[in-house]
């Protein structure tokens, strides 16, 4: 499964990278009208981390008609450069949008997808990635998690190599199941990443382990043991 943080402070994605093995950041345009700071400066600060690490970065087009989408992910794949994937909405325009960015060589992410069908027929369209919205997809009465194993299987029967990058979460529970389903890839907030990781029996080993390290050894480090370390 890749990983993205689902976030517009590249600081943070800087931070998250050096503790997690990550694929890169996703961005959406409610996180980048969020943000605090001029998005002229945001974006050479992101091209800057995408060339140093070879890592992805989505980008959403802001146009609402298939020309002017191409046109927008164009130049954003001329920016970024060749680890950019474009994401394009799954209607109408984004999926003819889709095809003709492909025909381009530029990846493209069909976003906020919402059904079985709308992520087969970006399949179809050649989309890299499918981002289905597993929590809204909850709201409006459907199974997120259910959603995105039929995405799954439908795509493994068909041979279609796009994957299926799960995004908008509550918990942590749920990334979880999307692994056991076998989602490709999901996009999660910082704080989520710590949460996955996160096991109460881990802390009390570890508490354990620790004091029995320091009843028996008192001040010590386990490379004070190694032969001919000592005061060093």
């Amino acid at each position: 499964m890749e990983f993205y943080v689902d976030i517009a402070d590249i600081e943070t994605v800087r931070e998250i990278n050096e503790y997690f093995p990550i694929d890169g950041f996703t961005t959406n345009p409610n996180i980048l009208t969020k943000a605090k700071r001029p998005l002229e400066e945001l974006f050479a600060e992101y091209r800057e981390y995408v060339l140093e690490t070879g890592q992805r970065i989505f980008v959403q087009v802001s146009a609402k008609d298939a020309q002017n989408m191409v046109k927008q992910g164009a130049a954003l794949s001329h920016y970024f450069g060749p680890t950019l994937v474009v994401k394009v909405p799954a209607v109408r325009e984004g999926y003819k949008a889709c095809k003709i960015l492909k025909r381009m060589g530029i990846s493209v992410c069909v976003t906020v997808v919402h059904s079985t069908m709308q992520a087969l027929m970006a399949a179809r369209a050649g989309a890299d990635y499918t981002a289905p919205y597993i929590s809204h997809i909850d709201n409006i009465g459907a199974d997120g998690i259910r959603c995105v194993d039929e995405m799954v299987r439908i795509f493994r029967q068909g041979n279609y190599t796009c994957k299926v990058l799960g995004a908008s979460f509550r918990t942590a529970e749920q990334v979880d199941k999307l692994a056991v389903v076998g989602c490709h890839a999901v996009t999660i907030t910082p704080a989520t990443f710590d949460m996955l990781i996160a096991h109460p029996s881990t802390d009390v080993s570890m508490r354990g382990f620790d004091q029995v390290w320091k009843d028996t050894f008192h001040g010590k480090e386990i490379t004070d043991f190694i032969p001919g370390e000592e005061g060093k």
